[in-house]
């Protein structure tokens, strides 16, 4: 974005760290705030520059406060995407991102994989959907309904709103390269979850790449029979391939993998189907995150009662396998996990 403009003005080097500086470090809302600057050289920047390549045009807020979701329009195309701010009460705050303008990947359980495939993002507009929160935090300040006192800046970035991102990486690695650029963005790697649903040859290239971040997988069944049905991609990478490299990434980093399950009633939340995870997992270094289905219209699928949730985790836990049940948040606003679309509004 920038650096068109800076070589087409021969701007000297210090005028890109104070626009680093403004834009993304101090989140300014516009670049009339770029006073570092002087006037005629902020009119141009305004003329030739676009301030973000999204504009918001419709926010839903949950009713407890602590999940906002924006409807955001590209300016390249006018198509439409959703992103997601949760704040937590340890005080992380966390914006799920997306990647693309729904999803090709089509696992039966997702309001985005029946939107269908409307295109990648590029890494200028995944990052303007982190800046974009970050100013919303910023004017905010560090309060939420008006009394809970949160945490006024961005924590963490997670790669799970619309789309697969190893299947736009290039943009999506740009954009990891501005994230965590110390001069710019400046998060730590550690702090950014990649989520896949399982494209093996892509996730290798990530992994070779040097990326250090949180993986999470998208698994939704403890065998390949079951993740077939429930996922098209399991045909393509079979659930063996997919381990296999998880695994060298474990071997390499010495970082526990994240491994995200949907519980569906009747589908994958037998006795049997903790046992079967169990089993895979037994001798892995990995933690569960189960999810209580969230429904998504034209979907019969119902989400497994609370009590069965709970000892599905039990039974996980006494296996030794490290299990948590996450919090679903934003479901009021159709903002929790697989509910992303941009007709929800």
């Amino acid at each position: 974005m920038i650096e068109n403009f800076a070589e087409k003005h021969k701007l000297p080097g210090f005028r890109i760290k104070q626009f680093d500086k403004a834009f993304y470090q101090e989140a300014i809302n516009s670049f009339d705030e770029l006073t570092t600057w002087p006037k005629d050289l902020r009119e141009k920047l305004n003329d030739e520059v676009p301030f973000s390549s999204l504009d918001p045009i419709n926010q839903l807020k949950s009713n407890d406060g602590k999940t906002t979701k924006i409807l955001f329009r590209r300016k390249v195309d006018k198509k439409c995407i959703e992103s997601v701010l949760m704040r937590f009460k340890d005080g992380r705050n966390s914006v799920c991102v997306s990647c693309m303008v729904g999803c090709p990947v089509g696992c039966k359980f997702c309001a985005t994989g029946k939107m269908g495939f409307g295109g990648n993002l590029s890494a200028d507009e995944i990052v303007d959907q982190v800046l974009y929160f970050q100013r919303l935090l910023k004017s905010k300040g560090n309060r939420v309904n008006g009394n809970k006192t949160l945490d006024a800046h961005l924590s963490n970035i997670v790669f799970m709103g619309m789309g697969e991102p190893m299947l736009n990486l290039k943009e999506v690695q740009k954009a990891l390269a501005i994230l965590t650029d110390p001069s710019k963005v400046a998060l730590s790697e550690r702090r950014i979850t990649i989520s896949t649903s399982g494209y093996v040859p892509q996730l290798k290239r990530l992994i070779a790449s040097g990326f250090r971040g949180q993986i999470a997988v998208s698994l939704h069944a403890p065998n390949q029979k079951l993740r077939e049905k429930l996922m098209p991609v399991a045909k393509q990478h079979s659930l063996d391939e997919l381990l296999a490299v998880l695994d060298d990434y474990v071997e390499k980093t010495n970082k526990k993998v994240s491994y995200e399950y949907i519980l569906i009633s009747g589908v994958n939340d037998s006795d049997v189907n903790a046992q079967e995870l169990i089993k895979l997992f037994k001798n892995r270094l990995a933690h569960i995150n189960l999810i209580p289905y969230n429904p998504i219209p034209g979907v019969d699928f119902k989400r497994t009662d609370k009590s069965r949730v709970v000892e599905f985790a039990e039974i996980l836990k006494q296996g030794g396998i490290n299990t948590t049940i996450r919090i679903t948040m934003g479901d009021d606003i159709k903002a929790a996990c697989g509910q992303l679309a941009s007709n929800n509004h």
